[in-house]
């Protein structure tokens, strides 16, 4: 049993870093497309041929309910390096849901199926692709004897990012900090209380203490034999 673990393991590594590398040569190419821009002296009466919606649909990968998250960032990067208009992405994502993802998309209403970014925020929930699962997934990496130095901190950069990204503090220097301690904070509450406080989805560390403070309130008046703040064993007050 061991062993099979360590071949899975090793197998989902090597998936990992494949799908890394794809990502990696697309974000080349949008990067050299990028830096050669149309020649400025093309006649003006040369235009682009319009866009359209099935010929992008037949540009996009097989959608796997595995991987979701991979597939999105895939869908993407060929959507920024083909120039796809930003308000057809829903329309062109919609057309490669299957199975749970294409209940998520017939339950929402059709001004949300328009927005891509509230369909995407809706299929990462429906399939538990949350900000503490980026966060879970880059404090538990960890180097495999197979990767060199360089592909483990390749694959530490891309896990931090996405933690980052979907807490919007990527780019924001205030929101890092208070990413930062909020996370410490969370460390060092009571198991039923941190499940709690995650589910409130609080916004900042300020309003993650007082939630916090109100919990332990409301359960010192239901137990008035509780002193501070009681620990937690397999969901039983002690």
């Amino acid at each position: 049993m061991l062993l099979e673990e360590r071949e899975r393991k090793r197998q989902e590594r090597e998936q990992e870093r494949k799908q890394q590398f794809e990502l990696t040569k697309l974000e080349l190419e949008i990067s050299r497309a990028s830096a050669f821009p149309a020649n400025p002296s093309a006649p003006l009466s040369v235009q682009s041929p319009p866009f359209r919606v099935e010929a992008a649909i037949k540009l996009i990968p097989m959608f796997t309910e595995h991987d979701v998250e991979t597939f999105l960032i895939s869908f993407e990067k060929i959507a920024e390096l083909n120039v796809f208009p930003r308000e057809k992405y829903a329309a062109i994502l919609q057309a490669h849901l299957t199975g749970k993802a294409l209940k998520v998309f017939t339950e929402l209403t059709v001004e949300e199926c328009r927005d891509y970014s509230t369909l995407k925020a809706a299929l990462l929930q429906a399939y538990s692709i949350v900000p503490d699962v980026y966060r879970k997934r880059f404090r538990g990496l960890s180097k495999s004897h197979a990767e060199t130095y360089s592909e483990f901190a390749f694959r530490l950069s891309t896990q931090f990012t996405r933690w980052l990204d979907s807490k919007g503090a990527y780019s924001d220097v205030g929101l890092l900090k208070d990413l930062m301690q909020r996370e410490q904070f969370q460390s060092n509450l009571e198991t039923e209380l941190g499940i709690w406080l995650i589910d409130q989805k609080p916004k900042n560390l300020s309003e993650a203490t007082k939630l916090a403070d109100q919990f332990v309130a409301v359960r010192k008046a239901e137990r008035p034999d509780i002193k501070g703040h009681a620990k937690v064993f397999c969901g039983v007050w002690s």
